[in-house]
């Protein structure tokens, strides 16, 4: 089957599935790998769209660049992140090595500062995690000892 047959394929496929908006799906294909582009309302339906593509016939591969778009109005907003992601650290990091600051933008936080050890670190970096509304985190938290010297530094960045 070429390119262009396999298209039609997926695109009719998608139009039959039910709680999917085909038309706010984008199909690309490139000898016989299937590029998604859009926007879902939830994983579910991403889960949907992927799976019963991956399961057509001639299908060789799937690139899925599919997107999850949030109710914007159920997310909170950068301060309820910010105030949410500090209350948090106030109440289960009572090292006094620490000092972290919390910059929000955009749903993503950004934390710097240091913590006294490397269980703290992780502890921030899972409270960042979890926040409701928070589309991911940078962390630029430095672990430092009881002196305040630099013991280890580690940067990761989840989504």
């Amino acid at each position: 089957m070429d390119d262009l047959s396999l298209r039609n394929l997926v695109l009719a496929t998608l139009e039959r599935l039910p709680l999917i908006t085909a038309s706010e799906i984008g199909v690309a294909v490139h000898h016989g790998i299937v590029i998604l582009t859009g926007i879902v309302p939830d994983e579910s339906h991403k889960a949907l769209v992927e799976c019963t593509v991956l399961n057509l016939p001639n299908v060789r591969g799937l690139a899925q660049k599919i997107h999850v778009s949030a109710d914007v109005d159920f997310l909170d907003t950068d301060e309820q992140i910010a105030m949410r992601l500090i209350r948090m650290v106030d109440w289960n990091i009572s090292k006094p090595e620490r000092d972290i600051r919390v910059r929000v933008e955009d749903r993503w936080a950004t934390l710097n500062g240091h913590v006294g050890c490397r269980e703290d670190f992780e502890k921030v970096e899972q409270f960042a995690s979890v926040i409701r509304g928070c589309c991911g985190f940078t962390n630029h938290l430095i672990v430092t000892d009881a002196k305040g010297k630099a013991t280890a530094a580690f940067e990761d960045e989840a989504a």
